[in-house]
């Protein structure tokens, strides 16, 4: 039976508790607490401190109204019983902790877009004990030949489609990966949040070639506070998060904050890298986080940009402003897409100590990072896709939107400078 067609038995045998006053007087008999979406984040700090009781945001304020006939009341009380029992147990996926969405375990992920780096993505979901429970593509013969791809490369299958809302309504995931053209973002970020989904999105954030830097900013910006109102977890996919907090990890005590931070990212050239703005945007987020996590507070000094920009080589220099205003460090990002050898670069130097990033397969077959510092000092540990997918797993996102827009910021600045005009 629905949750809908239970209420009116709870109401009838008076478990329903409505009033704040009244609600922290029989809190010791209270089941669960239901919240509307768009309660603010103090009143839900205020609710998580004073109940003990689980707290669910599942309806809108209409939904209230509509089902318990009260008019504009964003909390109630479900007092103890087995009818309540049975609705907060179908409310479990929209479950709040520690101010979001509890993720259950074997959550269902959905991932947009398999046929690139998502593959590897559904693979990581799949190893931390997720359950893949659908995929979106563009077409069906696309969605055909990346569901042969997933089962050739991981033995991995899941149910493809090709139109999101359908995804959402058939499959209910409790998480959307979004590894779709950056183009395509937005939108697809913003159909995820609004039917209830936790989202991780792969980077850039948000980015169309040719929009306004201030119309792109303020998609990124809209999408962070819906994801606040829907109290979900959104972050952004940027997994050199994870290499700069390992490299960070091997540095001696007193080596930071460097002088000077020089960061390179070299791949192979793609048909769909055509010139040096598509380069700055396919590596520079990647670069642009190791500097954010490794100078927390820190601001650029963009009087201090410069910059060389050709063919597939986008580099750019500039100072980042400590964040307690004492001194700097000179920042140095350089990326390139390239035929010629080395193909693949993965450097990060703070000051003198120096890692490369390379990637490898164990004995049984799976990716591993590994780092080799200019000391001498090799570590291998875990791939950092995977360090991150399992730390949203666990609610702990790495690059939170505020992070996300910042960095996008940042990224679309250089951009503008170098290029002189709107991105």
């Amino acid at each position: 039976m629905s949750i809908e067609k239970l209420i009116p038995f709870v109401l009838r045998s008076g478990q329903l508790e409505v009033g704040r006053e009244r609600l922290l007087q029989v809190r010791k008999h209270l089941a669960g607490l239901l919240v509307t979406e768009d309660i603010s984040e103090n009143s839900l700090r205020k609710l998580m401190r004073d109940f003990s009781c689980p707290i669910y945001c599942r309806y809108t304020i209409d939904d209230m109204e509509r089902m318990f006939q009260l008019r504009g009341t964003k909390l109630v009380g479900l007092r103890h019983s087995s009818l309540t029992n049975q609705i907060l147990s179908e409310l479990k996926p929209w479950r709040l902790k520690n101010g979001a969405y509890e993720i259950p375990p074997h959550a269902k992920v959905a991932v947009l877009g398999i046929s690139g780096i998502g593959k590897h993505h559904a693979n990581w979901w799949a190893m931390e004990g997720a359950t893949l429970c659908g995929f979106l593509g563009s077409s069906p013969e696309s969605v055909e030949r990346a569901a042969a791809e997933l089962q050739r490369l991981y033995n991995r299958s899941c149910t493809g489609y090709t139109n999101l809302q359908t995804l959402l309504e058939t499959e209910q995931p409790d998480i959307v990966d979004v590894c779709l053209p950056p183009a395509m973002h937005e939108a697809a970020v913003r159909t995820a949040l609004e039917a209830g989904c936790h989202v991780l999105c792969e980077k850039p954030f948000v980015y169309v070639r040719g929009m306004a830097e201030e119309a792109i900013l303020t998609q990124a910006r809209n999408l962070e506070g819906l994801a606040r109102q829907k109290h979900r977890l959104l972050g952004v996919a940027s997994q050199y998060v994870m290499a700069a907090k390992a490299c960070l990890n091997l540095l001696p005590e007193g080596a930071m904050p460097p002088k000077r931070m020089d960061l390179t990212l070299a791949a192979p050239l793609k048909d769909k890298i055509p010139d040096a703005l598509d380069t700055w945007t396919d590596l520079a987020p990647h670069l642009l986080a190791v500097i954010q996590v490794a100078l927390p507070g820190a601001q650029p000094d963009w009087q201090s940009l410069k910059w060389d920009w050709h063919g597939c080589y986008a580099s750019a220099k500039f100072t980042c402003i400590h964040g307690d205003g004492q001194g700097g460090t000179r920042c140095r990002i350089v990326t390139e897409h390239t035929d010629n050898p080395p193909v693949n670069i993965r450097r990060l130097g703070f000051g003198d100590h120096v890692y490369d990033i390379e990637g490898q397969k164990d004995e049984a077959g799976v990716f591993q990072m590994c780092i080799h510092g200019s000391d001498g000092q090799a570590v291998q540990s875990e791939d950092m896709l995977r360090l991150l997918i399992r730390g949203f797993l666990h609610q702990r996102v790495e690059m939170p939107a505020p992070m996300a827009v910042q960095n996008l910021e940042w990224m679309l600045h250089v951009m503008k400078k170098t290029q002189n005009i709107d991105c």
